[in-house]
């Protein structure tokens, strides 16, 4: 076993306490997920990533205890009832801990840069869409406005913002997109429009699976963040207020990107 996998199982076990899996269980997955990533990366996020796909219970709790909050947050003001958050929350939890035909879970994937809270909450947000557009709710050709994402009922402040905020957002969208770096825009293309898989994604580009994964999750991030900032300047308004709606944008990226990318490459 190399001194850096020992050292990630180290620290691990200092910040996990509860988690008792075995190293020779850990060891496998932390090698394959730190297959050519020389950077410094979180040692504790990384061990308690492998020990959820483990299946480790007490990995799991931790976990959730950490992150699945983000999915309330995201969910909360698209108009879902709770059977809905809890079947999205189930789904979520087969898309992260369980391995796919490589063998490696998308925790674990995605591990190790401090992302994970974001991988969450779009990966909520998308399923949220997509059990939206499943009602009727959201026409699956949408992606011009705020209008388009229904919200809950009993939070009028933020409906007359999202009414107030959607030619900004159509603007501050398409500016954001066009300022995007063009390897942010082919990834993009890659993983939203054309539904390339992660492992095809690095194939392309020469790089670890790992790799390409936590450069789609930058560009979506690169994205969201372009669209909050973008907005905060034309709107003249604070950011605090900007992020009362930033759940809003970020499920918008959802609706808009896909159509946008196809525009701009003439498809």
């Amino acid at each position: 076993m190399s001194e850096r996998i020992e050292r990630i199982l180290q620290a691990g076990r200092a910040a996990f306490p509860a988690v008792i899996v075995a190293d020779t269980a850990l060891a496998p997955l932390l090698v394959q997920r730190l297959d050519g990533e020389d950077a410094t990366l979180d040692a504790a996020e990384l061990f308690l990533a492998a020990a959820c796909a483990c299946a480790d219970p007490a990995a799991l709790a931790a976990f959730e205890k950490l992150y699945f909050p983000a999915i309330g947050a995201a969910l909360g003001r698209l108009a879902l009832d709770r059977d809905d958050v809890a079947d999205i929350e189930q789904q979520l939890r087969i898309r992260l801990f369980v391995a796919d035909d490589e063998g490696l879970a998308r925790v674990v994937s995605y591990a190790g840069r401090g992302q994970l809270g974001g991988l969450v909450r779009v990966a909520a947000l998308r399923a949220g869409l997509n059990r939206l557009r499943a009602k009727g709710r959201v026409e699956p050709a949408s992606g011009d406005a705020l209008e388009d994402i229904p919200i809950a009922g009993d939070d009028p402040a933020l409906a007359k913002l999202k009414a107030q905020h959607r030619a900004a957002f159509k603007a501050a969208f398409e500016e954001a997109v066009a300022g995007l770096e063009p390897r942010e825009r082919s990834l993009l293309d890659l993983a939203v429009v054309k539904g390339v898989g992660i492992d095809k994604v690095g194939a392309i580009y020469g790089v670890h699976r790992a790799t390409a994964a936590r450069w789609i999750t930058q560009a979506r991030e690169s994205l969201a963040k372009a669209v909050h900032r973008t907005l905060a300047t034309q709107l003249g308004v604070a950011k605090t207020e900007v992020g009362d709606l930033l759940p809003l944008v970020e499920s918008q990226l959802e609706l808009s990107l896909e159509r946008l990318l196809r525009s701009r490459s003439g498809e």
